[in-house]
């Protein structure tokens, strides 16, 4: 996060991020299905592994320039802002509760996974 930042709740954010996506929509008349939202996201993952390749030496860079690592950093940052305002945007049409979600999936296992991270570290 920047310096000058605002903090933000998940919803605030979602809120910005969905108007923003309407707007850009509206703009260039995209027409988006539930499909185009899923592939959205697969664009932008595909977009986000090559810049990780990028930056992490495992693909060539098509401007020549490798040893720039900030402008390599600043596209990783991008792509990943990119791949996070698109999978907020897929989570808004579909009606994903996302903070219920990760509440119900990952987070309600946080007692158990203390207990067995200790457990296994006094072996």
């Amino acid at each position: 996060m920047s310096k000058t930042a605002t903090p933000q709740t998940f919803r605030q954010l979602s809120d910005r991020i969905g108007q923003i996506g309407d707007l850009y929509a509206r703009v260039h008349e995209i027409s988006r299905s539930p499909d185009w939202y899923l592939l959205k996201l697969t664009e932008e993952l595909g977009e986000l592994t090559a810049e990780h390749l990028l930056l992490d030496g495992r693909a060539k860079n098509a401007s020549g320039d490798a040893n720039d690592r900030h402008k390599m950093r600043e596209a990783l940052e991008n792509e990943a802002a990119d791949l996070f305002g698109q999978l907020v945007l897929y989570l808004r049409a579909n009606e994903i509760d996302i903070e219920a979600a990760i509440e119900k999936k990952w987070l309600r296992h946080t007692d158990r996974y203390i207990g067995l991270a200790r457990e296994k570290a006094g072996r």
